[in-house]
Formats: C-alpha cells, sequence, structure tokens
C-alpha cells in the first residue's frame, strides 16, 4: 500500500508540473503577444505574409528530421548491431511526442523505450551523447553570438559582459576537448564510476562513448552543426516571411535566441520563454516585434508541433507493444 500510495503521489506531482508548465507558456506566450499588439497588430502582420517563404520553411522540416535521423542512427549503427531504419525513425518521433511536453526538451531521452531487444541503459546513453553534441554546437554558436552583439555594442559593454564571457568560453572549450577526445573522456568515466559507485549513470555514458573514436566524433559534430544550420536557415526564412532581414542579423539572433532558451527551460514546449526571448534579440536590428512573434510561432508549429502529433502514433505503438508483452 505504501509503495502504491508513493506512486500516484509521483503520479499527482508530475501531471501538477505538466499542467503548470503549460500556464506558465500560456501566459508568457499572452503577455508577449498583448505587449507587443500595442505598438503593432501582429493579426495583420500575418495576413500580410509572403506565403511562399511560409511554404519553403515549412518545406524545411523534411532536412531537418532526415539530418535528425541520420545523426541518430548514425550512433545506434555504430555501437549496436541489427539496428533498423523503421524502429530508428520510431523511437526518433517518439522522442519529438515527449521532448515537447518537458522543458528542455529532455523527454527526447526516452528514445530507448522503443527498442524492447536491446539493452536500453546503451541505448539512453547514446541518446545523451547525441543531445550533448548538439547541445555544445548550440552553446558555441550562441556564444558566438552574444559575443558579435556585444562586440556591435548591441547589448551590454565589453568590460559587463566578461563576467558572462570568460566562464562561458572556459566552459565551451572544456566541452570540445571532450568531445574531440573520446579516450581520455572513457577513462574520466570509467574513474568516476569507481569513485562513485559504478552508478547507472556512468555505465550509461561508458557505453555510448565505446566505439565513439575522433573520427566518429567529428562526424558527430559535423552533422549537428549542419542540421543546426538548417535550423537557423528556417528561422531566416520565416522571419523574412513578414520582414526584410539579413541572413547574419538572423543568424546572430536566432543563435543567441536558442543558447538563451536552453537556459530558461520553465514552459511547455519553450512556449511564450522562446518568442518574448527572440522579440528581444532581433530587436537589436530593428526588426518588427510582430514578424518574430509570427515567425517563432510558425517554428513552433512547423518543428515541434508537427513532428509530436506524429509521434503519437509511435506513443501508441509502444502502449500496444507492452500490453501484448504483459498478456503473455
Amino acid at each position: 500500500m505504501r509503495t502504491g500510495a508513493i506512486g500516484q503521489g509521483r503520479t499527482k506531482k508530475s501531471a501538477w508540473l505538466h499542467w503548470l508548465k503549460i500556464g506558465i507558456g500560456l501566459a508568457a506566450l499572452v503577455i508577449v503577444y498583448m505587449h507587443i499588439d500595442q505598438e503593432e497588430s501582429i493579426w495583420a502582420v500575418l495576413t500580410n505574409a509572403n506565403w511562399s517563404y511560409v511554404a519553403l520553411g515549412l518545406a524545411l522540416l523534411i532536412p531537418n528530421i532526415f539530418l535528425a535521423f541520420y545523426k541518430w542512427r548514425f550512433l545506434l549503427r555504430n555501437r549496436l548491431n541489427n539496428i533498423q531504419d523503421h524502429a530508428v525513425f520510431g523511437s526518433l518521433m517518439l522522442g519529438y511526442t515527449l521532448g515537447l511536453v518537458t522543458p528542455g526538451r529532455l523527454g527526447e531521452l526516452g528514445r530507448g523505450l522503443f527498442f524492447h531487444d536491446q539493452d536500453r541503459t546503451v541505448i539512453t546513453g547514446l541518446n545523451v551523447l547525441d543531445k550533448a553534441v548538439s547541445q555544445v554546437v548550440f552553446f558555441t554558436l550562441g556564444f558566438l553570438a552574444l559575443l558579435l552583439l556585444i562586440l556591435a555594442g548591441n547589448l551590454w559593454s565589453l568590460d559587463q559582459a566578461l563576467p558572462l564571457l570568460i566562464p562561458g568560453g572556459i566552459g565551451i572549450s572544456i566541452l570540445w576537448a571532450i568531445l574531440l577526445a573520446p579516450s581520455t573522456s572513457r577513462k574520466v568515466l570509467h574513474y568516476l564510476a569507481k569513485r562513485f559507485g559504478n552508478r547507472p549513470v556512468f555505465h550509461a555514458f561508458n557505453s555510448a562513448f565505446d566505439n565513439i573514436g575522433r573520427r566518429q566524433s567529428s562526424t558527430l559534430l559535423s552533422l549537428s552543426l549542419i542540421w543546426i544550420l538548417v535550423i537557423g536557415l528556417q528561422y531566416h526564412v520565416l522571419v523574412s516571411a513578414f520582414a526584410d532581414v539579413s541572413l547574419m542579423q538572423s543568424f546572430q539572433a536566432v543563435y543567441a535566441t536558442l543558447f538563451a532558451k536552453t537556459l530558461l527551460p520553465f514552459a511547455f514546449g519553450d512556449l511564450g520563454i522562446r518568442e518574448g526571448i527572440a522579440v528581444f534579440f532581433y530587436s537589436e536590428f530593428n526588426i518588427s516585434s510582430a514578424a518574430v512573434f509570427n515567425a517563432s510561432l510558425l517554428i513552433f508549429l512547423i518543428n515541434f508541433l508537427i513532428p509530436a502529433l506524429c509521434g503519437i502514433y509511435y506513443v501508441f505503438k509502444l502502449q500496444n507493444r507492452q500490453r501484448d508483452a504483459n498478456s503473455l
């Protein structure tokens, strides 16, 4: 009875947090909307959109998902045998659905649930590695974007920013060193596993790094960079549907936004947070706030909501598989 009560308590807490995140996201979105709409009509800007650019932004979802799939398949096949494409794709889409309802898209770490005939600890480690490599590239581009904005005098002065830039630069350098020297990383992980009682989290990391050499690490970083550049291009195309903006301005604003929102994982699908931060950084280039708001909402619909809705099929497929296994 006690165990059941604890389980029910955790379920209620999880549901409460889920609805709280949705509430925060919607409240933030409404606040940003009302603030912008007082100065310029968001609906008027939306109705005057260049819909060919919107269509192009939607079409870029295809290379976006393909690159994510290819990167995930590369990791899995580098470490495991008999990995089928349909299972790779199913786990990826399942991750999109789980990621939508968690801050920072941490739910994507549940991809391993889709593999019933593989070591899920290993797959979780690979999943963490996949996300970590992407985050390193995100952080690097975001850091460089902020640095350019600071040097241009659009944000703080360099003296004001140094307390942020110095530790940030050191941290990113350490992360790059870890990824570019996987053999050293393995030794460190083995040491940490022994030092802290061989905990499952270290076993997962160790397993993820088992077949990762410098060539594999470089491949992962390259694929992540291309994937993230596609995301930046999507933002640029969608903002261009509503306002004139240069590619360089977009890339600075977009990667600064993606970097900053990662540090503020409080809302459902980052809804409201992403829009507010994007408006702030694009405003440094005098780009219409209504244009940026509309583009950010379209990014949410295209890159997050559409894949997550498609992933619901794989959620049901996983549930049916587990139901069949329990009935045996």
